[in-house]
């Protein structure tokens, strides 16, 4: 028995050993993650995509702008998701040149990324894998290909969704039905003959979280009636209600653009009532409580019902 013993110890002694080498192959270097381009996005300044069309965006005081097709405030994390494509793992690079283009769909780029004076050329996929063909200078990349919506996006895409700026403080609301005016002290003054029992918090804080469903360019920009928003600093932002359901659609003249709300957002933002089959249903105890006859006292048929209650 012992000297089988010590066989069989043997044996899974080498089988670990065997193990080990395979796992850890010595003399193989680790593959290491390594980033399709080392670049401080912090430093960039302007960024250029090309696909169907060409959008430049700059950047000012930190925050990146659109200025080409047209010139519009943008969504900062989706502009951050375009620029992470240079954090994407190139899982290999080889040497091209250029009769080798056509081959990876590069003689024709889907699409062009700038980035002050770099340029990233993203062509096809391969058929295996489907991981996408990059090109960065002589050197072409193959990386996952889970980015390219971003790359493939219009310019409206990027277009912020918000009506109005982040943080900026309502001083002033002018509606159809309502012009109301904040001072220092936080107290508003709403005009004569405007509409009455309004809850100005709330409908301040409406406007400053709501978001459209859906921007696009304004073409041909219309007529419509005027909406205005004011701030304690910067410009007034003037809308104009181009459709009122089913979906709310406002304007924005100096932007070209137009921006699509959800039926209920239209209600809440032009402060218009509930439908009636949304409002609550009156009990029958509230009714009988609630009930005042001519001269302000309970009525005797809230007096009656009670009676027949009890009984």
């Amino acid at each position: 028995m012992k000297p089988r013993l010590l066989v069989n110890l043997g044996l899974l002694a080498l089988i670990a050993v065997l193990a080990t080498i395979a796992i850890l192959k010595p003399g193989k270097n680790a593959v290491e993650s390594t980033p399709l381009l080392a670049l401080d996005l912090q430093g960039l300044n302007r960024v250029t995509l090309k696909n169907k069309e060409t959008l430049v965006f700059e950047k000012k005081e930190g925050l990146w702008n659109l200025t080409a097709p047209f010139v519009a405030p943008v969504n900062q994390v989706r502009v951050g998701q375009l620029l992470d494509i240079t954090k994407a793992v190139s899982e290999a690079n080889y040497s091209v040149q250029p009769d080798d283009l056509a081959q990876f769909g590069l003689d024709t780029p889907q699409a062009v990324l700038g980035l002050d004076d770099m340029t990233l050329q993203f062509g096809s996929t391969d058929p295996i894998k489907m991981r996408r063909y990059v090109r960065i200078g002589e050197t072409l990349h193959l990386v996952e290909d889970n980015f390219f919506h971003h790359l493939t996006a219009s310019a409206s895409d990027y277009v912020d969704k918000r009506l109005i700026p982040e943080r900026a403080k309502i001083r002033e609301i002018q509606l159809p039905d309502l012009k109301a005016t904040r001072d220092q002290q936080g107290q508003w003054t709403v005009e004569p003959n405007a509409k009455t029992g309004t809850d100005l918090a709330e409908l301040t804080s409406v406007w400053a979280t709501a978001r459209a469903i859906e921007v696009k360019r304004w073409n041909p920009v219309a007529e419509g009636e005027p909406i205005r928003i004011g701030f304690t600093e910067g410009p007034t932002l003037e809308f104009v209600i181009i459709n009122k359901s089913p979906e709310l659609v406002l304007g924005r003249k100096d932007l070209g653009l137009q921006y699509t709300l959800t039926a209920e957002t239209s209600r809440e933002l032009l402060n218009l009532p509930k439908p009636k089959s949304e409002a609550e249903p009156e009990s029958d105890s509230d009714h009988d409580e609630n009930f005042i006859d001519g001269d302000g006292e309970p009525g005797e048929d809230g007096d009656e019902s009670h009676d027949g209650d009890d009984g």
